[in-house]
Order: structure tokens, then C-alpha cells, then sequence
């Protein structure tokens, strides 16, 4: 295969160009091929037509990887491949209908899992008025005065307020008023690989995408896709490469208000730019200081990390310097990688890499495959011998009895909690983390949870299906019984539990924690008594009294007495907890829950239903003392229904 064919391999393949108006590009550069020279350097190949290469006659460019980016005729990239012509990100570059300048209208970018995400710039421009009228002098304040109120009142740096909100975004309108604007852009998954049918994922700070100083990051992590911020820095990194080009780039800076520092944020910024502190000063204590972050500088690092699609194995793998970090099989049945963890890499579920001379082992438990390296790779053979893997005494299979669901090969990528983009309410699946954290909330809280928490020795999570590992206590073995309905979300669960065990070193307590269909188990399930249960009461049956009562009612005969109940439903349930003996220690609506207003602060238009609530309740024990009223008769029919409650299927 000539060079020209590899160009037109990757400028044909199905998925490289999903915006209509790139398919002018890609017909530029067929008809100029025949045309094109090359000239060839350390970075690599420039291909141009004329007579010497320039930024806007530049039409591709191959890396030393093999990696190719294509560039429209003012020299931004709107295609970039891999070797073998896999598209890994097109982006559609117009001009601003106001300035004329040349802006990022959108972009996308193939994930490992060969999913698909996608950047909106400025999808979301949130607008809020303030009136200063009141303040003593406020005739005088300028528009700094302001800044410096606002900057104190949300603890963050002066210089963050006043980048973010410069002159054009704060308006006088007179009498003290003024309006103010904060633009943000969108990050999506893409469910067809296009916009057209996409999912919200998160907000993050406004970026000048055509001349980058910012770097950019999400701000609900737990949203994002598996590798989607692995493919979104290529994308910053070909950016800034290809800025570059006009001359050395200022360095880039992690702003926002507040940042949202992590180690693994750091981690990721790493593996793409370099950083660089105050002198003297430890680079990842001042970047992981919310008020300091913005103090690091990032440079380009000329070796990122590079991705390849192999069809002929079914994986994708991430190489960086000869190093092969990770390895996705596309065909798997878990949507997790596997990882190097010659360089202090973590695993997850005994899913890792290991590098030999001229192959490398990629493991899954006890199942072992061995890749041939192919020369386009690029990756170091590794001489010392195959590292002898940790023996556990059992897999994240066991909480399934070795039988974990079958998922479906798309859907287990998008087990997360995912939230509105505007002003709309939240899912469930949304809300239950929030509501974990207040149940944790109320654990701490309690003086006496110690205490009761020791008598506890089963366990019974029911419709909590996002966070069912974050229900289990594996510092303590306990019978735990969970009843789920989405197959996705409980292996994903089932998952974190056993890596959170094996990471704690507390394995063999989690021994007796089974995941159970609702919908064969339930109503044996419930026949069964337990000194501690998780119960979400689905908001579709929020204005039906008879459904919650009888769910209700089936949760406390399955508590024992003196048992805990953390019960997520409507606020007007309350009226029903004296009738079936509870007592109930703490309440709140999730709307005035401090987890809530913090997702407020990113997601400032996200509403929630009023009437949801969580209730930490404890069922009296009046065996000795009064007899419980007689249920509700319940027809045969309708048990299984009323005590499941909810069921996604």
C-alpha cells in the first residue's frame, strides 16, 4: 500500500467525517495528493502543496508514530487518525458570526471503546443579575470592586474572577444593577457518533479553542465515559502542537472557580504537558491546593501518549515512549482495560498488561492471551521475566455465584449517573450518589450508629442500583443481599466492590455479599428478616399512597426489630412511620441537602423533586408491648410488583 493509499484509507473510512461541511476538506485533499511534496523532519512528514511548507499550505502531516492529521486551507485540523486509518478525533472549525474570527464549532472524539464523545464550545451561557444598590458608596465601586466581593465571598484567587468574568460579561444597567454572564462549554457522549443523538455528560469553563491558554477539564467526573479524558487531551495536545507551529506557545494554566484538583487529574495533565512550579515548591502540593492550581505552568511534552486500533486483534492500546500503558478489548464483555503495572499503575479485577520481548500477555484472572507486537506499536520489549500476578480467593464473579448478568455490549459504557443540561429535574439514577453521601451523612452523625452498626449481621439493598458498592461496609463481614434490576450498573458494582476490597485489604469480609435479579429473588427475598436496609422508593409511584405504603410496609415486616431502615421516597411518608412502628432520627429533602447545592454550583439550572426525601428510621420493637396492626391483604398477583417497587426492565 502506497503513502497516497494510507491517506485515502483514513480519509474514507466510515466513521472519519460526521460534519457534513468537512466533506469539502476531504475533497481538497484528493484532488491536491497527486501534488503534494514532502518535507521531512524530526517531528515528522509535512505534506504541502507549492513550494515550501507553511501553516496554511500544509495539508498533512504524518507523526513519527504513523499517526495522521489532516488540515483544512487555513491550517486547522479537522481529522486525525491512527496508522491504520482509524479515525480518533474531526473537529469543525467556522467563523464567529460577530468578530469573524475563526472558532471551533464542534468536535468529536472516538474513545478506546470505539464510543464516541463530543465538545460543544459555549453550549451554555448562564446569565444572573446582582444589585448592588444597597452597599454605602456603591456609585463608586468599579467593576474591579466587584470582582474582588465576589473573590472573597467564593474564596477563590482575584486574577480566576476577573479571567472568567471580564468586562463584556459584566453589564451596568443602571441604578446598581448589573448583569452577569459566565459562558461554559458542554461535553457530550454520542450515541451515533453524531450530535444528533447525544447525552449530557458535563459542563467546563469556556475555552479559546483556535489559541488555547486554559486547560480544560469536566466537572462531574462521574459522568464522563471510560477513557474520555484520555481522548479529549489528544485533542488539546494536537491543538497546541499544531499552535505551536506559529511560534513557542505560552504555557497553559488550570483555572476555574474553584478547580477541582485530583490526583488523577494531575496524573493525565502529566502524561500530556509537563508541569512547572514555584521554584522550591512541591509542583503537586501547590496544584492540588484549589487556590494555588492555577500557579502551575503546562508545556507541550513532544512524546504524548499515542493510541492504536488494531482490527486484526480487536483491542486498543496506549503507548507512550515504547511504554504500553493500557490495553482495550473491544469484544469484551467488561468495560474495563488492562493496565501496565510495571510503572506503579493500578489494575482493576485482576485485568492487566505485562510487556515480553516480542509479545506482551494481556490477563483476566485466570485467562491469559498473548499478542504478537506489531512494528507500527512502537513498543520497548521488556526483558526481565513475566511478573508473577497476586492470587486472591476469589473474582468479582463470586457476588454473582461465578454467574455475573449478561450486558449489553454498548449500555455497560454508560453505567453512570448522568444530569440534565438545563433546567430540568434529575433522574434517579442521578440523585442516589447524593443520597448515599446523606445516608453516609447520617452514620457519622449518629452517636449511637457504632453500636447498632455491630448487632447488624445481614444486610439488604434494594433499588439502589447506581451506588450499591457504596451501601457495603467491607471493614466488617456482614451478609449482604442485593437485589438489582439493571444488569450494567450491578457488575459495574459488583466491580468497584471487589477492587475497593481488594485495596483495603478486606476481601474475605465481603465473602457474603450476594447480587441477586429482583425479578426471580424478590419475594423470596423479602420473606427473610435483616437488621439493616437500602431502600429507594421510585418517584414514579410518588402520588400513588397505596404503592408506598405497601412497599413500606413490606420493608418493615423484612426488619427486625430495632433494625435501621435508610429510606429514600416521598416527604409526605412520614405520616406513616408511627402507624408501622418507626422511628425516624433524621430527615432532609434532597433539595436542601448541601450535596445538592454543591452540584448546584456546576449545574446551576438542575432541579430536583421537591418531595424527595431521606429518612434514617428504626423500627420500635413492641413485641412486648403492643401487637402490630394486620397488613393490607395483598392479591397473589400483585406481590411481586409491590414489593419489587421498580424494576428498569
Amino acid at each position: 500500500m502506497t503513502i497516497e493509499d494510507n491517506f485515502l484509507n483514513a480519509l474514507n473510512h466510515p466513521d472519519a467525517i460526521r460534519f457534513p461541511e468537512n466533506t469539502q476538506n476531504v475533497e481538497a485533499i484528493k484532488g491536491q495528493i497527486s501534488l503534494l511534496k514532502k518535507n521531512k523532519t524530526e517531528a515528522g512528514e509535512c505534506w504541502f502543496i507549492n513550494d515550501a511548507p507553511t501553516i496554511k499550505n500544509t495539508r498533512i502531516k504524518i507523526y513519527p508514530t504513523g499517526h495522521m492529521v489532516f488540515y483544512d486551507a487555513e491550517g486547522r485540523r479537522f481529522l486525525f487518525s491512527d496508522p491504520e486509518g482509524e479515525p480518533l478525533h474531526e473537529a469543525l472549525w467556522g467563523k464567529d458570526e460577530t468578530s469573524g474570527e475563526t472558532i471551533l464549532k464542534l468536535a468529536r472524539m472516538q474513545l478506546d471503546c470505539k464510543q464516541w464523545v463530543g465538545l460543544k464550545p459555549q453550549a451554555k451561557t448562564f446569565t444572573s443579575q446582582i444589585d448592588i444598590s444597597s452597599q454605602e458608596g456603591w456609585e463608586k465601586l468599579v467593576l474591579d470592586d466587584l470582582r474582588e466581593k465576589a473573590a472573597e465571598a467564593w474564596r477563590v484567587p482575584f486574577s480566576e474572577v476577573k479571567y472568567f468574568y471580564t468586562d463584556d460579561r459584566l453589564t451596568h444597567q443602571g441604578g446598581g444593577k448589573y448583569k452577569v454572564e459566565l459562558v461554559k462549554d458542554g461535553l457530550y457522549a454520542l450515541i451515533d457518533g453524531t450530535f444528533e443523538k447525544n447525552i449530557f455528560i458535563s459542563f467546563m469553563f469556556s475555552v479559546n479553542w483556535a489559541n488555547l491558554d486554559l486547560i480544560p477539564v469536566v466537572e462531574l467526573f462521574q459522568s464522563t465515559l471510560p477513557g474520555s479524558g484520555g481522548a479529549v487531551f489528544e485533542f488539546v495536545w494536537g491543538l497546541c502542537d499544531d499552535q505551536s507551529r506559529a511560534g513557542e506557545m505560552k504555557p497553559l494554566l488550570y483555572r476555574g472557580l474553584p478547580t477541582y484538583p485530583s490526583r488523577a487529574a494531575f496524573n493525565i495533565f502529566s502524561s500530556f504537558f509537563e508541569p512547572k512550579g514555584p521554584r522550591g515548591q512541591k509542583i503537586f502540593q501547590v496544584f492540588m491546593d484549589p487556590n494555588r492550581s492555577h500557579e502551575i505552568e503546562w508545556t507541550l511534552r513532544p512524546h504524548p501518549p499515542w493510541r492504536y486500533f488494531s482490527k486484526e486483534h480487536k483491542i486498543c492500546l496506549t503507548v507512550q515512549e515504547g511504554y504500553l500503558f493500557k490495553v482495550t478489548g473491544l469484544e469484551d464483555d467488561v468495560a474495563i482495560p488492562y493496565i501496565n503495572t510495571m510503572k506503579g499503575g493500578k489494575s482493576s479485577c485482576e485485568r492487566d498488561v505485562q510487556v515480553g520481548v516480542s509479545s506482551f500477555l494481556i490477563r483476566d484472572g485466570a485467562l491469559i492471551r498473548e499478542i504478537p507486537f506489531s512494528s507500527n506499536w512502537k513498543i520497548t520489549p521488556e526483558t526481565t521475566p513475566y511478573r508473577i500476578s497476586p492470587q486472591y480467593p476469589y473474582t468479582w464473579k463470586w457476588f454473582f455465584n461465578g454467574f455475573p448478568p449478561k450486558v449489553d455490549p454498548v449500555k455497560k459504557f454508560y453505567a453512570l449517573p448522568f444530569y440534565p443540561e438545563g433546567a430540568a429535574e434529575i433522574d434517579e439514577s442521578g440523585l442516589q450518589p447524593m443520597a448515599l453521601d446523606q445516608i453516609i451523612y447520617y452514620m457519622e452523625m449518629s452517636p449511637g450508629m457504632p453500636e447498632k452498626l455491630k448487632k447488624v449481621e445481614r444486610v439488604l439493598i434494594h433499588t439502589f442500583d447506581m451506588v450499591i458498592a457504596g451501601c457495603v461496609d467491607s471493614s466488617t463481614e456482614r451478609e449482604y443481599t442485593v437485589l438489582f434490576s439493571d444488569p450494567e450498573l450491578a457488575q459495574r458494582n459488583a466491580q468497584l466492590l471487589w477492587d475497593h476490597g481488594v485495596s483495603k485489604g478486606q476481601l474475605d469480609n465481603l465473602k457474603k455479599v450476594s447480587f441477586l435479579p429482583e425479578r426471580e429473588n424478590v419475594e423470596e427475598i423479602y420473606k427473610g428478616k435483616f437488621g439493616l436496609i437500602f431502600k429507594w422508593i421510585p418517584q414514579m409511584y410518588f402520588q400513588d399512597q397505596n404503592t408506598c405504603q405497601l412497599i413500606l410496609q413490606h420493608a418493615v415486616e423484612a426488619l427486625l426489630p430495632g433494625g435501621i431502615l435508610f429510606l429514600a421516597g416521598p416527604r409526605p411518608m412520614q405520616g406513616l412511620f408511627d402507624f408501622f412502628g418507626l422511628d425516624c432520627h433524621y430527615n432532609d429533602t434532597m433539595g436542601n441537602m448541601p450535596f445538592f447545592q454543591q452540584h448546584l454550583k456546576m449545574c446551576p439550572e438542575n432541579k430536583i423533586n421537591p418531595d424527595q426525601t431521606i429518612f434514617y428510621l428504626e423500627k420500635r420493637d413492641l413485641s412486648s408491648i403492643i401487637k402490630e396492626p394486620e397488613p393490607t391483604p395483598i392479591p397473589d398477583e400483585q406481590l411481586n410488583i409491590e414489593i419489587r417497587g421498580f424494576s428498569r426492565n
